[in-house]
């Protein structure tokens, strides 16, 4: 009888963390999104301060959000928002905008796709 309690219990605490990591991903994950949609305003309306201004932002919200992400997502996904990241930053840098807008539209689909992934789905399951 301990023995199952204890596997029970064990199993509960192993559910909540999952569920708290989801949450805390999703979270994370729109926050980004929302950065992120802030500097293709910012991009679009040609507002050269502001784009400094969301980069550094969005630079913050990464590091902080990667530190968390690194130990409960595949690598390749952090490793392509940073390329993706890089890749903006450099066009922004010598004002491609159109070339940005691509870069800042690829960052979405990988931030997107990321808290989709680890969710707990049939779809995912299989």
């Amino acid at each position: 009888m301990k023995v199952f309690i204890g596997v029970v219990i064990f199993f509960l605490i192993f559910l909540v963390l999952g569920w708290y990591a989801e949450v805390t991903i999703a979270q994370q994950a729109e926050e980004l999104l929302s950065e992120i949609e802030k500097l293709a305003t910012s991009v679009k309306n040609l507002d050269t301060a502001q784009i400094s201004t969301q980069l550094e932002k969005i630079n913050k919200s990464w590091i902080k959000s990667r530190k968390i992400w690194v130990l409960l997502i595949d690598h390749q996904d952090l490793d392509e928002f940073e390329l993706y990241l890089a890749r903006t930053k450099s066009f922004l840098a010598n004002e491609a905008d159109v070339l940005a807008l691509s870069g800042i539209a690829e960052m979405k689909q990988t931030i997107n796709r990321i808290p989709d992934q680890i969710r707990l789905t049939l779809e995912n399951i299989f």
